[in-house]
This record gives C-alpha cells, sequence and structure tokens, in this order.
C-alpha cells in the first residue's frame, strides 16, 4: 500500500493564528483563503508532473470544507472521483472552540458540498444524511482508534497504486503513527511539521502485520509551491 498523506491549503483559521481576536473570530468549518485555493491550484497543476502522483488511482478527503476545497481541483487534474471519508476529519471535531463552549457543529451536507467539488462521493454508511461534525472529546487514544479505522479503510482499497488522502495537520500525527507502527509517547503521537499542502509519502508492504515493512519516504515536502507562499 503506498499512501499519500496531504494537508488542506491554507484556510481562514489558519490565516488567523497569531491575531488577538483568533479564538473569536475563528469558523467552526472555516474555507479555504484566497492564498489557499491558490495553494490547492498549484497542487493540481503540479500533480500530471510528479511521477508517484500519476500514479493515483484513488482520492479521498475528510468531509471537511477546507478538505473538500483542496480536494477538488486535484481530482480534476488527475480525473478522479473524490471519496469522501467521515472518520478523516481534524482532532475535536467541528465545534463552536474555545470561544464559543466547545459546542458541537454539523458539517455541510453531500449536496451543499458538491458545490465545491462536482466529483465528491458520499461514505455509504452515511447515505441520505447529512455529516455530523465528528465533535468528539480532545482525547489522543480516541485519536488513534479513529486514524486506525481510516488506515483500515485505505487499506480495504485493495490494488490502488497510490491512495491519496487529503486530511489535517494535527490528525495526520496518529495516521502517521498508525501506518510506521510508531508508539505513542506519554500518550501522545509523534509530532511531525506539515504546511499547507505539505505531503507525506509512506509505503507499507503486504503480509501479516509482523512482517510489514513500512517504509517513509519524504515527510513535509510541498515542492509544488514558491517558499513565499508555504503557510503553516
Amino acid at each position: 500500500m503506498n499512501v499519500l498523506l496531504i494537508r488542506h491549503a491554507q484556510s481562514v483559521n489558519n490565516a488567523l493564528e497569531g491575531r488577538p481576536d483568533s479564538l473569536e473570530a475563528r469558523q467552526a468549518d472555516p474555507p479555504l483563503t484566497a492564498l489557499g485555493c491558490e495553494q490547492a491550484r498549484r497542487l493540481a497543476d503540479w500533480s500530471p508532473t510528479d511521477d508517484l502522483c500519476r500514479r493515483i488511482t484513488h482520492l479521498y478527503s475528510s468531509l471537511t470544507t477546507r478538505a473538500v476545497q483542496t480536494a477538488a481541483p486535484l481530482a480534476h487534474a488527475l480525473g478522479l472521483d473524490v471519496q469522501g471519508l467521515t472518520d478523516a476529519y481534524e482532532c475535536g471535531g467541528l465545534s463552536t472552540g474555545p470561544a464559543g463552549g466547545f459546542t458541537p457543529v454539523a458539517g455541510r451536507d453531500h449536496d451543499s458540498l458538491l458545490l465545491d467539488c462536482p466529483t465528491l462521493l458520499w461514505p455509504a454508511e452515511i447515505q441520505g444524511q447529512g455529516w455530523d461534525g465528528g465533535c468528539e472529546p480532545w482525547d489522543s487514544t480516541g485519536f488513534a482508534r479513529r486514524a486506525a479505522r481510516v488506515t483500515a479503510r485505505l487499506r480495504a482499497t485493495g490494488g490502488a497504486d497510490v491512495i491519496a488522502l487529503i486530511t489535517h495537520h494535527d490528525f495526520a500525527q496518529h495516521l502517521i503513527a498508525d501506518l510506521l507502527g510508531l508508539p505513542e509517547l506519554d500518550g501522545e503521537a509523534p509530532t511531525f511539521r506539515l504546511n499547507n499542502t505539505a505531503t507525506a509519502y509512506i509505503e507499507v508492504s503486504a503480509g501479516p502485520a509482523p512482517t510489514e515493512r513500512r517504509v517513509l519516504h519524504w515527510l513535509g515536502r510541498v515542492a509544488h509551491l514558491p517558499p513565499e507562499s508555504v503557510t503553516r
């Protein structure tokens, strides 16, 4: 199994980091900024020129607005549908945040997200329903269990050359740990910096878990963007 993890492009909340009003101004399900849209476009423009991206046969995305908006131009460039995954959202899920008491917020429904990504396929387990937003306690053990469910889903794809997933910074830590078989330290996953639209390429060989060969080919590559447009 060859997995290409991609962090979404810059969101409105990402652009708020460092501002004194960031907690009050944040959105539960933020869209991309203008820079984020440019990052997503550059990702799509780069993909047909990259040997690994040309081998992508399945493209998955979390159901957040920022992830789906990042996936849309990439899907168009590769001629693929985008399969939504209910479990691939950011740690904590959608809520009003610290300024709003972390009140759960539902995600957008399929019809709404199709306006951003016309090839988005809705998860089978919530067909005919909306996504509840996944609001959850901040619990590393729970995040790790959710990451294991996502990697199991990717494994079940079967026969794919390269599987790509648009996901999120904090949750990607747990995905990387699960794919590489890394233990949590003091109840926390290892931390790897992934800037917006940065990628991590991980190869997991076939076979029983104890004999699997796991290779991290790269981490944090944003080769498709000029340095001035890379955002954290």
